[in-house]
């Protein structure tokens, strides 16, 4: 028998121990790669990497900002951890065919995006090499691939030179499951090239997901054949999704194509789509504006060329401006007060409410006179709360601008002038319904653009980071981003005060969304505010923060978890649409901010996609 003193002797080394290895495993944690390192204290490590000014010290030592002095007394490079060129492994010819030869059955990219791949970056993030072996890439672009190695040779930094080229090629590389280019044949609609672009991950295609992976590549155009072709062809394959499910947003591989089908969710939705067809049916206003943006953007690109502009392009168009008309229904009769005919609806069978719609699956009622155009789901798949989604009202309103000032006209459509007369109807009423319906008055921040309205004087203030977004306001053209009016939202938005989904963490921030929840905030919504301001050290700071956090995968991600360090907590390794999201980002400030991202040499010459690819002429 133990006595009670005998317990208490041997409790006394056993507490002891157990003091010190607590004390060990507070002090100490695993580094990456194994090694033990101590704790830097809460206050320095997590407080510093959060705040701006840091960022932008940080940014500024490595050699992404518009200091040209990058070295130090004596000759020394300034930045400690960039190893010297020599020891870099050049990605060339040699290079990549031994990778092709290593490569005896293509990944699954899926997989493949989780792991880090060499050669990896010489600088201090050391990014891996994350394009698949040139065997497994679903197309490829001499232009692509020509503005990719000139934006390289350019770049200050070497990891953002590594993040440019997993990021701007992705959707290439990964996502083009099927291409058909035109075919000579006696049958007309076999004349019409076709492809089917996927979101990365998901087996499907997306309006509006597709339209904007292929946005950073439309002014290459006139120098790949190849490449206008797969755009043709991305235009053609949405005008065929539309014309049979114009209410849908998400599409199965067509057929013919030979690629496999994914699982399609069976909703409750009327019109009842073709579920062989269709992935995902829920209207969204911006998967339509999106096949606008998808054409507008080829034909400011190509200089004019009006070939898309067939039978099956003209049914789409008229399908969309039957949505819209529609769509710009009330949901109450003006003089009699009687519910009018509902023309969509969707229900799913779900515990999570932004998955579906009330009321029986038709959505919250909008009111009369307003001009504006409903839509039931927002770009992020979530349901609207107030059907009149002011970011998808502006995205419309712009994309229908931009083509009645260019291609739609008479002349182009002489068979079809009702069209035109139509979409200047539409042009008109958005434009008056956003002034007077999507601006309203905020007690903190004046007047500022609402998330979305109901007619009724009920406003949703908030912002999504998926685009179209109030954020991306002068992104879409609507509007500069010194406009007043913008402004007060960019303030209210970019604040956890005025914006419940802006998030800020230990180690990340931005805006998210909840469609994923309140823990994470997107890349993709760091991206669209470097392109909307003209702040240097927003700019910085804003880059930096996406640099830190890929995970040490160099790519883009769906969302990131704020307070995961290096971001290692996200959703989605193989989201195409971010990635190229990034590489339009950075052609962005090549044109505009040359000084922040480019050698000295390169630092006051605005980047011209066109003297660059004058050769493929």
């Amino acid at each position: 028998m133990i006595t009670q003193s005998r317990i208490s002797n041997l409790a006394k080394p056993i507490l002891a121990f157990l003091f010190i290895l607590t004390l060990y495993s507070i002090l100490f944690r695993k580094s990456d790669d194994g090694a033990d390192k101590i704790l830097e204290p809460h206050g320095y490590a997590v407080d510093n990497e959060e705040d701006p000014l840091f960022l932008k010290q940080q940014f500024m030592q490595h050699g992404l900002s518009n200091n040209n002095n990058n070295k130090k007394a004596g000759g020394k490079d300034a930045n400690t951890n960039k190893l010297q060129p020599d020891k870099a492994i050049v990605i060339d010819k040699t290079f990549l065919d031994q990778m092709d030869k290593k490569t005896h059955k293509c990944p699954d990219y899926v997989v493949y995006s989780q792991k880090r791949h060499p050669p990896f970056s010489i600088g201090r993030f050391k990014y891996p090499y994350m394009r698949p072996a040139p065997k497994c890439r679903t197309f490829v672009s001499t232009a692509v691939e020509s503005v990719i190695e000139d934006l390289k040779s350019k770049i200050e930094d070497p990891d953002l030179a590594r993040l440019l080229e997993n990021c701007l090629p992705n959707t290439l590389d990964t996502t083009i499951l099927w291409h058909q280019p035109k075919i000579k044949t006696a049958r007309q609609d076999a004349l019409l090239p076709q492809s089917f672009i996927v979101t990365g991950d998901i087996h499907a295609e997306w309006l509006r997901d597709a339209a904007r992976q292929l946005s950073v590549y439309q002014p290459m155009v006139r120098f790949d054949p190849k490449l206008k072709e797969l755009i043709l062809g991305a235009i053609n394959t949405q005008a065929y999704y539309i014309i049979n499910s114009p209410y849908c947003n998400a599409f199965h591989p067509p057929p013919g194509s030979g690629v496999k089908r994914g699982d399609t969710a069976f909703d409750q939705v009327h019109p009842k789509p073709d579920w062989k067809q269709v992935f995902e049916c829920k209207y969204e206003l911006d998967s339509l504006a999106s096949f606008l943006t998808l054409t507008n953007e080829y034909y400011e690109n190509s200089k004019g060329d009006t070939s898309f502009i067939n039978s099956s392009w003209l049914k789409a168009f008229e399908k969309v401006l039957i949505i819209l008309h529609r769509e710009s229904v009330p949901s109450f009769d003006q003089e009699t007060g009687q519910m009018l005919p509902f023309y969509y609806s969707f229900q799913r069978n779900t515990n999570i409410g932004s998955e579906t719609l009330p009321l029986g699956g038709v959505g919250n009622p909008v009111n009369y006179g307003t001009g504006l155009i409903r839509s039931a789901f927002r770009p992020s798949d979530d349901a609207t709360i107030l059907q009149f989604f002011i970011p998808a009202n502006i995205h419309m309103l712009t994309e229908l601008k931009r083509a009645r000032n260019t291609y739609l006209t008479n002349e182009n459509i002489a068979r079809d002038t009702m069209l035109v007369e139509t979409a200047d109807t539409f042009i008109n009423a958005l434009s008056t319904g956003i002034e007077k319906y999507g601006i309203v008055n905020h007690p903190i921040y004046g007047k500022v653009y609402a998330y979305e309205v109901d007619g009724y004087g009920s406003a949703t203030f908030m912002d999504d980071a998926n685009i179209p977004s109030l954020l991306s306001i002068p992104d879409l053209g609507y509007t500069k981003i010194d406009d007043e009016i913008y402004q007060n939202t960019r303030k209210m938005i970019l604040s956890k005060q005025g914006n419940p989904y802006y998030l800020k963490g230990h180690f990340f921030e931005g805006i998210g969304g909840p469609h994923i929840g309140i823990r994470n905030a997107w890349p993709m919504s760091l991206l669209m505010r470097i392109r909307t301001t003209d702040d240097d050290d927003e700019i910085i700071s804003s880059l930096e923060m996406i640099m830190r956090t890929t995970a040490n995968l160099g790519l883009m991600h769906e969302s990131v978890n704020v307070n995961s360090r290096q971001g290692r907590d996200y959703t989605r390794s193989w989201f195409a649409w971010c990635n190229s999201e990034f590489g339009t980002t950075i052609l962005h400030l090549a044109k505009n901010k040359p000084h922040l991202i480019f050698k000295k040499e390169w630092q006051n010459v605005p980047y011209d996609i066109e003297s660059v690819l004058s050769q493929f002429i």
